[in-house]
């Protein structure tokens, strides 16, 4: 399969061209993909300084996101990775450069040992670290990190590339710490304090989208004897 992005007057897009087999049906079954053409898959970003920070307007990052995407394109659609190499990885890469940081997505289950494989990582930083990691996170980025001007679920919002891993960096007010604390939990894993969803909040949620996989492995999880 080929990944690349190219341009037009108002659009910045990555295509997905020959794809075949699971990589297929993962596009086609994802609503942020269109196809086109018989065999190509694009997704469109508009180039409208009133949606994003320009970070279009920056030739080198838009370079990185050109790159990366042709590079990891497929081993990011595809998603194979093993996501407690990928999280020491990110942990790491937080506390060596002071970025506060909190884990938002079904890794909060997993941290704890619920018997689940998560299928990305949803992972929000601190405001004030969001520029910081956008620049930290370069040689990662497969979706352009950016401000929406508050247009969107939040405000600030971009992917990444980790080791096949898709990683989706998020950032608003609401999500810090002292706007939101009562909604994460310190917990320690692989020698990194990190903080998570609660796993009763993490259980309602699974509960509302009827994984019953997941409800299953966090109720097979409460009830381990303590």
């Amino acid at each position: 399969m080929k990944c690349y992005c190219y341009e037009t007057e108002t659009e910045f897009i990555c295509c997905a061209e020959g794809a075949e087999g699971k990589i297929f049906d993962i596009l086609n079954a994802d609503r942020y993909w269109t196809k086109i053409d018989g065999e190509k898959f694009i997704k469109i970003y508009p180039l409208d300084t009133n949606w994003d920070d320009a970070w279009y307007l920056n030739p080198e990052y838009k370079k990185a996101v050109k790159d990366n995407f042709a590079r990891m394109g497929q081993c990011w659609i595809e998603g194979v990775f093993d996501w407690k190499n990928v999280l020491a990885l990110l942990a790491g890469m937080f506390k060596e450069n002071e970025i506060e940081w909190y884990i938002i997505g079904s890794a909060s289950e997993a941290v704890l040992d619920v018997n689940i494989n998560p299928h990305d990582l949803d992972i929000a930083v601190h405001t004030k670290d969001f520029y910081k990691v956008k620049d930290l996170s370069r040689k990662y980025v497969i979706e352009p990190l950016g401000d929406n001007k508050g247009n969107w679920l939040v405000r600030y919002f971009g992917k990444l590339c980790v080791d096949g891993a898709s990683v989706d960096i998020a950032a608003d007010d609401k999500l810090n710490m002292e706007n939101n604390r009562e909604h994460y939990e310190k917990v320690l894993w692989n020698g990194y304090e990190v903080y998570i969803t609660p796993l009763c909040e993490r259980y309602e949620v699974e509960i509302q989208r009827d994984r019953k996989d997941r409800i299953k492995a966090i109720e097979e999880y409460m009830n381990r004897p303590k």
